[in-house]
């Protein structure tokens, strides 16, 4: 099997083979919900970090119960209602922060309705300067010392070190691997970089490194692909699964880049290692690209998009939402306020449900957009 098909194998399971393979040497596993959650701290501590996904979800009906479908988004639901069917059992401990009301309602009823055995709330400031940024840093002890209590370990500063090294080396290695994408004729398609993506949110991060580094040299002898209409970048939110790059594939356009939370936004930056780990890791976490729950963080956005449509050579721009979510759809009018600067035309929003993704829909749509901007 090539790197390239045991990562896409690994995201599209959830659980993954990994969990009972770390289970069985004795380790423990903490779940947590959001990028801006520092895996380092966790894997720090001689746990695996696994993100929350809603990947293996049939249906949100036993989540409905507790948040009412008519305004609360689909992949809340779904990660919900797999929770309250036991899919999550094998977890040691939970992890939720202020990310979104809804998700952040979700891990509220997990907690209360189910249980865990070890949880722990984070409060990440939605700006970013020097004030929030030295209370992050003092939230990130309180959650050094509520993991090294639970699970009866220590988290050194040369731990805490040598765990952002390894997930720099995740970063970089996931950068080279988007920066073929500038290239005419890239050697891999948006919806196998996302899947490469997805499947490093949830395992080892030495083995995913491992993985990487495979994966980087088989890319030398794939042949490149020139048989695409346009180069999209992606704005918004897509997801723990590749289904809406792959309609956007079937159709003949070719995903170059994006700036979504499963994407780019996960490893553009790395950690600093400058000084006190802890005031590294809050400063690299607060100043990353920043999603759109920081709310003094659309400028950064709009000039980094800018500066990837030149990098990655793009012809349109998908803009994309879950329906109900306040966030992106305040993203979407900023946007629109200032499209005349991006210099490349975009979308109307593409409103998505995570389960029972409407195909034929979005397809007309997306289908529509490139022909009017194909090369």
């Amino acid at each position: 099997m090539t790197a390239l098909e045991e990562l896409t194998l690994l995201a599209k399971q959830n659980p993954n083979p990994t969990v009972s393979a770390w289970k069985n040497k004795g380790h423990k596993i903490v779940g947590y919900w959001c990028s801006y959650i520092p895996r380092e701290l966790v894997h720090a501590a001689g746990l695996l970090p696994y993100r929350i996904k809603g990947v293996g979800a049939e249906g949100t009906t036993r989540a409905d119960v507790y948040m009412a479908a008519v305004c609360n988004c689909t992949y809340s639901r779904a990660i919900l209602d797999m929770a309250l069917n036991g899919a999550y059992n094998f977890l040691d401990g939970l992890i939720g922060m202020n990310e979104c009301d809804h998700g952040r309602r979700a891990h509220e009823i997990w907690v209360k309705k189910i249980g865990v055995p070890f949880d722990h709330f984070l409060f990440v400031p939605h700006k970013s300067n020097d004030t929030t940024l030295r209370e992050f840093e003092k939230e990130l002890l309180k959650l050094k010392v509520h993991l090294e209590s639970r699970f009866h370990t220590f988290i050194t500063d040369e731990n805490l070190l040598n765990s952002a090294r390894i997930y720099n080396d995740n970063r970089a290695l996931l950068k080279s691997l988007q920066e073929n994408m500038k290239e005419k004729a890239p050697r891999i398609k948006g919806s196998e970089m996302h899947d490469v993506v997805i499947a490093g949110e949830s395992i080892p991060p030495e083995q995913y490194n491992q993985l990487l580094r495979r994966l980087v040299e088989e890319l030398e002898n794939r042949p490149p692909l020139y048989d695409y209409r346009a180069r999209i970048f992606i704005y918004g939110w897509t997801g723990d699964d590749s289904s809406f790059y792959k309609i956007v594939e079937d159709v003949g356009g070719l995903v170059v880049a994006d700036n979504c939370c499963f994407g780019t936004r996960e490893f553009w930056e790395p950690i600093h290692l400058d000084g006190d780990p802890f005031n590294s890791l809050a400063a690299s976490y607060l100043n990353r690209p920043p999603c759109p729950r920081m709310i003094d963080g659309f400028d950064k956005r709009f000039q980094d998009v800018k500066d990837m449509i030149t990098e990655f050579q793009v012809d349109g721009l998908l803009v994309t939402r879950q329906q109900f979510c306040d966030l992106h759809g305040v993203e979407a009018f900023f946007l629109k306020k200032r499209e005349k600067e991006l210099g490349v035309p975009f979308s109307a929003p593409l409103i998505q449900e995570y389960v029972g993704l409407d195909t034929g829909r979005l397809k007309t749509r997306i289908e529509a957009f490139i022909e009017q901007i194909e090369r």
